[in-house]
């Protein structure tokens, strides 16, 4: 097995795994308009809930290897959104995941986020990674485009309503 995604480091950032002391921002970003347009609901409504998000989500990163990490200000740790890998059970490999709080968009740190997020898939001997998008989310498109994923166009789902699906071969097969 890959080694255990924990911390990462990038020129402005830190990302580390969640804690319940973050369950005040989590509460705000899962409530967040763009968040509930592009990637819906997740029952988080209270602090309650934000806890057992927080706590699913590390349990997922101790089963699988990786999961949600926090992304924070390197240099004054103040918190700027969600960034990680998923595992969506469609494909034999992780799914990328991001979100920023609207105070740290368009500043090039999510990309930040997402490259070092890439970097450890990389390290780890990941061959691919996938990425979906609500349809209509434009920017997270540009920003998988801008990262060196391929759109394969609309994915369907039982699970989940149609996305717009993206492909990153980090390793080609020998």
């Amino acid at each position: 097995m890959a080694e255990r995604i924990a911390h990462l480091k990038s020129e402005r950032l830190f990302l580390r795994p969640l804690t319940f002391a973050d369950k005040h921002w989590v509460l705000a970003l899962q409530k967040e308009e763009m968040w509930l347009k592009f990637i819906g609901s997740r029952n988080v409504n209270s602090l309650d809930d934000a806890c057992d998000y927080i706590a699913r989500t590390n349990a997922q990163r101790e089963e699988w290897g990786y999961g949600l990490l926090a992304v924070e200000d390197k240099h004054n740790n103040i918190p700027l959104g969600v960034c990680g890998l998923f595992n969506r059970f469609a494909f034999e490999c992780p799914d990328l995941g991001f979100a920023m709080l609207p105070q740290a968009r368009g500043q090039g740190l999510c990309y930040e986020a997402c490259n070092a997020v890439i970097g450890w898939a990389r390290e780890n001997g990941y061959a691919f990674l996938t990425a979906m998008t609500h349809p209509k989310n434009k920017k997270s498109q540009q920003l998988l485009l801008r990262l060196g994923f391929e759109d394969h166009g609309f994915y369907f789902d039982k699970s989940f309503e149609q996305q717009r699906l993206f492909w990153l071969t980090l390793h080609r097969p020998r």
